[in-house]
């Protein structure tokens, strides 16, 4: 992976910043030569239709609380609140991306951008969080068939921190839709579309709404707007309440919004694996059409508007520090504990919880020993205790990251609910061991969609944070006391095993 790097380009950023200042300060300013329309006399606002490339610079700062279950892993766990503050920076160039006979007035529904800047630095409670795009992933496409957008980039894997930051809680793809389509009078209102305030806020949905648009003030060169009111919707499953009140600028020349100042109260609840809050976003935004890209390419970047974004794509790289674990992850997977010599993750889609993921460190063998399938087959039994019923598949193999797995799928029924494990041992050269355990109930085997597959091909070990606990110590040295069989292994051994690509997944068909 690359080292984290500013991707600003200097000169291009002050020479955009100067004159968005510019313009800026005009917003307050009357226009010489520019008359004031009359107030009584309705006017029909334009959006331009054939404007496809935006330079836009958004700053955001949040401040509230966050609410937290004390332990997220106990169903109904007392909660707590801790105090937020965040500041985040992007500076983009935007090109919209249209299906092929697309309608020029047709909604936006992908985009590509090229960051000259995206930074993040939080803290919550006294835990401070810095958070930069590397370079090597400057670039990205934005896909927003559905919300909230979905952002990949060609060059390599976001993590799940890129992912957030680039996550913005105002759309400039959408901003030109807040925009009212009939004709008004200075101090009139018009109600703002449910389905334009889900784009614009990138919520999955809007259920209720009093969100109005009043026009403010109109002359020859620019149109002042006033957002302001309450909605109910919801993200990713979770249900949301917001309050907005924003002020926007309609430059009439381009007919598109070149400024916006939006104030987001936002109380949204506890998620299965997503934290609930209570916070006010500020966002500013100034955005201007270019006539020509500075860092995207000439050509536009070519999207299959008839399929999902690609799975392979939307992959994020995971690393659980105190596990001493990295790999590229199903988005789906939340990281609920990371904590020394165990981290728990779920998967979570539309606030339903799918799959639990142990990853837990072992104490490493002696010079030259590793775990037989048998011995690992017993320990899973051992482990299971009165919940297990029966094996349904064993196998071993070398992982595309060249370790050694050992993997046991398993049948069982905690209080009467069928469950089904997947237990994974994986091991290396040098007598690093993790056991990572997939627990999920038999229903939901089948929307893994090869996701245990995917993380045993790219799953690495790497240094814990911390220590772990001595090689005979404790629960993870039980199995080797008990005489749990353990082999030597020849130099070559290993190359006898299978490759994870023929491993099957619950999700392939497994018959139970």
């Amino acid at each position: 992976m690359s080292q984290r790097k500013s991707v600003a380009s200097r000169p291009s950023r002050r020479q955009f910043l100067a004159t968005s200042l510019f313009s800026g300060l005009a917003v307050g300013q009357c226009t010489l030569g520019q008359p004031v329309l009359a107030a009584d006399r309705p006017i029909r606002l334009k959006t331009a239709n054939n404007t496809d490339l935006f330079r836009v610079r958004m700053e955001m700062d949040v401040k509230g609380n966050v609410h937290l279950a004390k332990d997220p892993m106990i169903p109904d766990s007392p909660k707590q609140v801790l105090p937020i503050t965040a500041k985040m920076v992007l500076d983009y160039e935007e090109r919209y991306l249209r299906p092929s006979g697309a309608s020029a007035d047709s909604e936006v529904i992908a985009a590509e951008r090229h960051y000259y800047e995206a930074t993040g630095n939080s803290r919550l409670n006294r835990t401070d969080q810095n958070t930069e795009l590397r370079s090597a992933v400057g670039s990205v496409i934005a896909r927003r068939e559905e919300l909230p957008e979905s952002i990949y980039s060609q060059a390599d894997y976001l993590t799940a921190a890129e992912v957030e930051l680039l996550r913005t809680p105002v759309s400039s793809v959408a901003i030109d839709r807040l925009v009212p389509e009939r004709a008004l009078r200075s101090g009139e209102s018009a109600e703002v579309d449910a389905e334009v305030l889900a784009s614009v806020l990138n919520l999955s949905n809007v259920v209720a709404s009093d969100v109005q648009m009043e026009l403010v003030s109109i002359d020859g060169a620019q149109a002042k707007l006033q957002m302001r009111g309450k909605l109910d919707g919801s993200v990713a499953g979770v249900p949301t309440e917001l309050r907005v009140l924003g002020k926007l600028t309609l430059d009439r020349q381009t007919n598109t919004v070149s400024w916006a100042a939006i104030a987001i109260h936002e109380t949204r609840e506890i998620g299965k694996a997503e934290p609930g809050f209570d916070v006010t976003a500020t966002i500013r935004m100034i955005r201007k059409p270019v006539d020509r890209a500075q860092k995207l390419a000439r050509t536009p970047a070519k999207v299959d508007f008839n399929s999902e974004p690609p799975t392979e794509r939307m992959l994020m790289s995971v690393n659980c520090d105190h596990a001493g674990v990295s790999a590229l992850m199903d988005r789906r997977w939340r990281i609920m504990k990371d904590a020394p010599g165990e981290s728990v993750l779920r998967m979570i889609e539309n606030d339903d919880s799918i799959a639990q993921l142990n990853l837990r460190t072992l104490p490493r063998l002696g010079e030259g020993e590793q775990w037989t399938l048998e011995a690992f087959e017993q320990d899973v039994k051992r482990t299971l205790g009165e919940r297990f019923t029966d094996i349904i598949q064993s196998q071993e193999g070398v992982t595309d990251g060249g370790l050694r797995m050992l993997r046991v799928v398993a049948a069982g029924a905690v209080q009467g609910v069928p469950i089904q494990w997947i237990m994974m041992h994986f091991s290396d050269d040098d007598q690093r061991r993790v056991v990572a355990t997939l627990t999920m109930d038999g229903e939901s085997a089948a929307r893994l969609g090869g996701a245990d597959i995917q993380l045993a091909a790219s799953l690495q070990l790497t240094r814990p944070a911390g220590n772990v606990a001595g090689d005979a110590a404790g629960r993870d040295g039980a199995p080797e006391k008990q005489g749990v069989l353990k082999e030597k292994l020849s130099n070559n051994a290993t190359s006898q095993l299978e490759s994870t690509a023929s491993v099957r997944s619950p999700s392939d068909g497994i018959n139970r």
